[in-house]
């Protein structure tokens, strides 16, 4: 995992946002791009030439996007001084100098989010997106957001969703909720491994049944030798459970393991799309909510398209 994109709207929570961002950057050495969509306020005379207006305004927004990034690396080390009981020039400079080992990059781009986020998540080969969650208690489109969202399901690259206020302290659990009864034999979950070798966090994989039935139908082998292969090397356990509510077994394990964050797969019409229907009225997290990585959601649909495609050809 060697960079990290970050869109930044100049929100009230872009500030935090970043900050995650740069901290976890540091933790696994990874290079971070600032970027930034917007729509001109108004429109270019005539006599102007338009390409020559965007890149003036490009170099204008890449310029306050470089102050607020800087901006943002004082705070982070000034918070860390004020919990170290460090609070001096030369304690701040030393914490600000921490990030020298990180690349950071700002970009601004002319045009809407949605389109320039995914632009930029290929153009410059992303390995992973931090955006934010609106505010709210239950997972749902009004929390995470149109755009946080619709990134989500487009994205070939995880995505990485932070509850507003939530602050970086480490990431040493992390929950794996997944449908085992749909993990394919095939399925590479390649991106979820190396971003757990990069933490070096503990990995929890939680499958739930909705009813009794499904708990004496599932057979799990596959799915666990699928898992194996997925994570040698790699710390991890696996826990079944009964829960009517995914909501609410969910947050049970969240609450339980502790965990710093949540991993999902959005897949249509299973778990994701019953995470977001509004329907559900327990809540996901435990408080405070965790951050939410999102997985590419092609993962699962490629890896049985293969397995479909092998035994055609048989």
């Amino acid at each position: 995992m060697k960079t990290i994109l970050v869109p930044i709207d100049y929100s009230d929570e872009s500030q935090n946002i970043l900050a995650y961002a740069l901290e976890l950057a540091r933790t696994i050495s990874a290079d971070v791009i600032v970027f930034h969509a917007f729509f001109p306020i108004m429109s270019p005379p005539a006599s102007y030439n338009a390409a020559d207006v965007v890149l003036a305004l490009e170099g204008g927004k890449r310029r306050e996007l470089e102050q607020f990034t800087h901006k943002v690396k004082e705070v982070v080390a000034h918070t860390y001084c004020l919990h170290t009981s460090l609070v001096t020039d030369t304690a701040t400079d030393r914490r600000i100098s921490d990030f020298d080992g990180v690349n950071i990059s700002c970009i601004a781009k002319m045009g809407g989010p949605y389109e320039a986020i995914k632009q930029a998540i290929r153009k410059y080969n992303a390995d992973l997106v931090v955006m934010g969650m609106q505010e709210g208690e239950a997972l749902s489109q009004a929390l995470l957001g149109s755009t946080t969202i619709s990134i989500m399901q487009v994205s070939h690259v995880p995505v990485l969703a932070l509850p507003k206020g939530v602050t970086f302290k480490g990431l040493r659990s992390v929950l794996f909720a997944a449908d085992l009864n749909k993990l394919p034999v095939g399925a590479d979950l390649r991106l979820l491994r190396e971003f757990i070798k990069a933490t070096q966090a503990k990995l929890q994989v939680l499958h739930l049944y909705r009813t009794q039935r499904q708990f004496e139908e599932f057979e799990a082998q596959d799915a666990l030798d699928t898992l194996s292969r997925n994570f040698q090397g790699i710390d991890y356990d696996v826990s079944f459970d009964l829960s009517e509510n995914v909501a609410a077994g969910i947050q049970k394990y969240v609450r339980e393991q502790q965990a710093d964050l949540l991993v999902l797969i959005p897949q249509k019409h299973t778990l994701f799309e019953r995470l977001l229907d509004k329907s559900v009225t327990g809540k996901i997290t435990a408080h405070p909510l965790v951050p939410l990585l999102s997985l590419p959601p092609g993962m699962l649909q490629q890896a049985a398209d293969a397995k479909e495609k092998a035994l055609s050809e048989e």
